[in-house]
């Protein structure tokens, strides 16, 4: 349970940094293809506007990692740091599936105010050093049979 517990913490650390590879990836496509000339619309921005350009897939992945797989992934942290027995493992993990929600909020209220979007990235760096600690909770070498028996 322990190398279960500390790979899904690393794994929620290595998404977000995945997260903010793809949003950059997104958004320096859609600057080069307004540097191109093209034109930005509102009508453009829905699930049909149809646009075009190196990066768009950034903004698909970013919404699909971001609302589905970290959160589902911190959940299931959750549930086997009851098991794992990682000294503060169950505070370390709820924290971190906090900071997930906070995110989840931050990110669709981002789309109505740069400010949650602003917090939405300094949350994303909170949290990826949480999940980072998280993860470092495991201890090294777990105890010898005969001592986990004893006790």
């Amino acid at each position: 349970m322990h190398a279960a517990y500390k790979g899904l913490a690393h794994a929620i650390a290595g998404l977000v940094a995945f997260q903010a590879a793809v949003m950059v990836f997104a958004i320096s496509g859609l600057y080069v293809w307004v540097q191109d000339g093209n034109t930005l619309q509102a009508s453009d921005m829905g699930e049909d506007g149809g646009l075009e350009f190196t990066g768009v897939i950034g903004f698909m992945l970013h919404g699909m990692v971001g609302m589905i797989l970290i959160p589902l992934v911190a959940l299931v942290l959750l549930i086997v740091s009851f098991f794992a027995k990682v000294p503060g493992g169950v505070v370390w993990a709820a924290v971190v599936l906090g900071l997930v929600v906070l995110q989840v909020a931050l990110g669709l209220f981002g789309h109505s105010t740069p400010y949650a979007g602003l917090l939405h990235g300094l949350n994303a760096m909170v949290l990826f050093v949480v999940a980072l600690q998280a993860g470092r909770r495991v201890p090294r070498s777990q105890p010898a049979e005969a001592d986990r028996v004893a006790a």
